[in-house]
């Protein structure tokens, strides 16, 4: 599952925005908007902050996996 699609569905799993889920981040809403257009990629850094959060909201397993593979 490309990268784009990974945001997107924590985004609806989680019923958030861009913005919101860029402040629980702590990143800008023009880094979610690029990540989801598939303008740019996350870090190592971000892409861990991101498995983070999905663990504390209990994100759908098959999601966190799928950033494990990237």
């Amino acid at each position: 599952m490309p990268f784009d699609e990974i945001i997107k569905a924590i985004r609806k799993e989680l019923n958030m925005t861009q913005e919101q889920l860029a402040h629980e981040l702590n990143i800008s809403f023009s880094t979610i908007n690029r990540w989801e257009n598939s303008h740019t990629s996350p870090s190592k850094l971000a892409k861990m902050r991101l498995l983070e959060f999905c663990g504390r909201k209990s994100v759908n397993t098959f999601i966190t996996s799928e950033i494990d593979k990237l």
